[in-house]
């Protein structure tokens, strides 16, 4: 959890002050034309107005959407407008070579000058149908996923997919790509780079693919190894398939250098100072139209400046003087904690913000591969759960911001068909995630621990409250916990070595539960070294399903849950809850960040608009 900051706003302001100082962009952004207006005309007993009379309020047009399930939704929402620009905080990006960087999503422009295969659909997100939240590195659901530069995709056998790619989408118009259209050539050519790369994060090609072709100008065909078909599609259609343009990369020889940027994507690179900012405009020739509102071609924006402000306060007071727009991330270090969402909706209340739980928290792992051990008994596993006060932890630790029961799944839109709420569950499984500690002294004398044991976890600083508070609960019922505290690089070697000697924390990913990551035997994130043959048999049946069978594989996780669930092979700390805070001014967003999964983290800048009208009126400028 992120200590409270105390700011002093007169000091933030003169650093933030200098880094904008330093964030001009090389050439003035381009203009777009604003669409023409059309206004009713007076009638002669109308009396004229008066400049504060012409401030008549938003422009609401009616949506109908449809959800996924076939059901419609309409709601009035505001009218999109076009121009402004938008300032976000990023740190500076790694690279601008995916070839080059430890991951895509380290490449951060590349994020929205470059495009991938499928995307998710802006329609379901909160601001269309609601079923996707859009917050996390999820892949979603495939009725949430729609074209990007894969019009089309079919799996015909468990070993094919065949993408059918999108015609009149074109490169940014500079050299040596000068605005030509992108081909199946250009996607071939970029994964079969990707996958050579030493550094490449896509599955690794000589154990999951059998070719990769282009049969013609408009089709890519992806022939996989045996039972390989939903790893590839997840991570060649959204994880870090970014498409780029193969004369660009001949005549270079890379994209390292940010001025040879050049992709398919809304925005355009156009200036970028080392440890300041990068600034983009918006691509005149994009390709893609609102999914919400289809009439409109994307962006709204005519551009977008995004800041270096490495300082937590600095950063703060950038928002509360409006000199920011947006504040938020993926991870725990780039969002806002609770303790300063209570602080800026005191001093600006005018904020909008999102609350949400965090997709990654702390856990304790208990090793399953030594009989020896008091956890190889579910009793005892059960019991431990038992007598921890979660809902306490919530109340007190967090001050009611965080989610009790989240854990393997959690409970949001992307999951809403296969995540089971607590008090649906039988009740000899709900008991085990509520506080019963003399139930819990109850298993442990059934499963000859009368008197308790003693037991240790190697764990990091950062455990340490939170593991003092279980040590205290556990006390209650005779088990005398024993933190090993290790510096950050030990524990992780210890724990993701298989090296525990009987309990240890590591972190959970709730999001990626289809992906059964800490139940694999053999995955080193599976810390409690579980080998169930009932878990077992549902990850190969989860595994052979996905995009094969997509029904199939959501229902068999939703069916081996409860289990899951009634063993305890992992006991997850409560799940914090984080904010995003935007300006007012900043429309048709919700919070959201990752519209698909991984590497198309930031795309929610190519379907938001600026009310400047807004902007002018709350701040003069």
């Amino acid at each position: 959890m992120k200590k409270k900051i105390i700011w002093v706003l007169v000091s933030c302001l003169m650093v933030l002050s200098l880094v904008l100082a330093s964030c001009a962009p090389a050439a003035p952004p381009e203009q777009k034309p604003a669409p023409p207006v059309t206004e009713k005309p007076a009638t002669p007993e109308e009396k004229p107005a008066t400049p504060k009379e012409e401030a008549k309020g938003p422009e609401m047009v009616k949506v109908r959407l449809q959800k996924t399930d076939g059901t419609w939704v309409e709601k009035m929402v505001e009218k999109p407008r076009y121009g402004g620009e938008l300032t976000l905080i990023s740190s500076s990006p790694l690279g601008f070579d995916p070839n080059f960087a430890t991951h895509t999503v380290h490449c951060y422009s590349l994020l929205i000058t470059n495009e991938t295969l499928l995307v998710g659909d802006w329609a379901k997100s909160a601001a269309g149908t609601g079923e996707a939240s859009w917050l996390y590195y999820i892949f979603p659901r495939l009725d949430c996923l729609k074209g990007s530069l894969a019009e089309s995709w079919e799996v015909p056998d468990s070993q094919t997919i065949i993408f059918h790619i999108r015609k009149g989408v074109h490169f940014h118009n500079k050299p040596p790509t000068n605005g030509r259209e992108m081909t199946a050539d250009d996607v071939v050519f970029s994964f079969q780079r990707q996958w050579e790369a030493p550094t490449t994060v896509l599955v690794p090609f000589d154990n999951y693919m059998e070719s990769i072709a282009a049969p013609d100008k408009w089709t890519v065909v992806f022939k996989t190894k045996p039972g390989m078909a939903g790893s590839v599609f997840e991570s060649v259609t959204m994880g870090s398939g970014h498409v780029l343009p193969r004369d660009a990369v001949e005549q270079y020889g890379n994209l390292s250098d940010w001025r040879n940027s050049c992709g398919t994507g809304p925005y355009m690179l156009v200036d970028y100072v080392n440890g300041s900012s990068l600034t983009f405009k918006r691509n005149p020739n994009y390709w893609g139209k609102d999914p919400i509102h289809p009439e409109n071609t994307l962006p709204y924006l005519d551009g977008m400046k995004w800041v270096n402000i490495p300082d937590a306060s600095t950063q703060l007071a950038a928002l509360r003087t409006a000199k920011i727009d947006f504040i938020g991330g993926i991870t725990e270090a780039s969002t806002v904690s609770w303790e300063q969402a209570n602080s800026l909706m005191k001093t600006n209340p005018e904020l909008k913000y999102l609350s949400y739980p965090l997709g990654a928290g702390e856990a304790m792992y208990m090793r399953q591969d030594k009989p020896g051990l008091p956890f190889h008994d579910v009793r005892v596993r059960q019991a431990l759960s038992m007598a921890i006060d979660r809902q306490s932890i919530v109340d007190l630790y967090y001050g009611g911001n965080a989610v009790a029961f989240a854990w393997p799944v959690m409970p949001i839109p992307e999951y809403a068909d296969i995540f089971i709420p607590l008090e649906e569950l039988p009740e000899n499984i709900r008991e085990i995630y509520e506080y019963h500690p003399d139930k819990a002294k109850q298993l442990l004398a059934e499963a000859g621990y009368p008197d308790g044991f003693k037991t240790k976890i190697v764990c990091l600083n950062t455990n340490v409250d939170m593991l003092s508070i279980i040590k205290d609960y556990w006390a209650k019922v005779d088990i005398d916990l024993t933190l090993d505290v290790r510096e950050y690089a030990v524990q992780r070697s210890i724990t993701l070595g298989g090296k525990t000697e009987e309990m240890c924390t590591g972190t959970v990913v709730p999001t990626s539960a289809l992906g059964f990551s800490r139940f694999k035997v053999g995955s080193i994130t599976n810390q409690s070294m579980i080998n169930d043959a009932r878990i077992n048999e549902a990850i190969a049946t989860c595994d052979a399903a996905a995009i094969v069978d997509e029904t199939k594989r959501r229902q068999t996780f939703k069916d081996i849950l409860p289990y899951m669930l009634e063993q305890c092979y992992v006991l997850a700390f409560p799940t914090p809850k984080v904010y995003h805070f935007w300006q007012p001014w900043v429309k048709s967003f919700n919070g959201e960040m990752v519209v698909g999964q991984w590497g198309v983290n930031r795309n929610f800048v190519d379907y938001i608009w600026v009310d400047q009208e807004l902007k002018r009126e709350m701040t003069g400028r």
